[in-house]
């Protein structure tokens, strides 16, 4: 039977005070550059569809230099295995948190 790692996505809503500063500790990148992240595949998949990649997130880490490896390996830890699934598992509980819109 296979251990299944909770996303740590699950968690934001209930963390606060030094709880909520580890998991942005731990982040790939800071909090910010994951929120501007956010907001530029709202913008794209506004009016293209998902192909069910993560072509526009990629597109955004090579426009800004950022570490891929590691911003995609979160990405699809907390289930954003494509850009359109960032925008449903992550962007909800990304932005409850921190009020990004």
């Amino acid at each position: 039977m296979a251990i299944l790692r909770k996303r740590q996505i699950d968690n934001l809503e209930q963390l606060s005070g030094e709880e909520l500063q580890a998991f942005i500790d731990s982040l790939p990148d800071a909090q910010e550059t994951i929120s501007e992240l956010l907001n530029y595949l709202e913008d794209e998949l506004y009016d293209k569809e998902c192909n069910h990649s993560l072509r526009y997130s990629m597109q955004y880490m090579m426009e800004k230099n950022l570490n891929f490896p590691k911003l995609t390996g979160w990405l699809t830890d907390n289930g954003g295995y494509c850009d359109c699934k960032v925008m449903e598992q992550i962007a909800p509980e990304w932005r409850r948190k921190f009020g990004d819109d």
